[in-house]
């Protein structure tokens, strides 16, 4: 379980596979997290960081930048599309 700002919340849980192995994807009110089981947080981002989220197949596939550099990570994910909706959702 990830610790969270004062006033944070989480507002749904999902469980992916990522190259950083089985895990959690946490939609927050203020972006999204990432968490990989034995290993802890990897990834944790605002809302206004992710330039892009898209399908794949079954996948979720999050874009951002970090100063000049553009990464993508990609998560199995059961019912990506419907993850993608939730994410253009809670980014409003």
């Amino acid at each position: 379980m990830i610790g969270l700002a004062k006033g944070q919340q989480i507002l749904d849980k999902i469980k992916v596979q990522s190259k950083m192995g089985l895990g959690t994807l946490y939609l927050l009110d203020t972006g999204i997290a990432a968490e990989a089981f034995g290993n802890g947080l990897f990834l944790e981002l605002d809302y206004g960081e992710i330039l892009s989220n898209a399908v794949k197949k079954d996948s979720l596939v999050i874009s951002w930048t970090e100063e000049v550099s553009t990464y993508d990570i990609k998560f199995n994910i059961k019912n990506a599309a419907e993850v993608v909706q939730k994410i253009n959702q809670y980014k409003k």
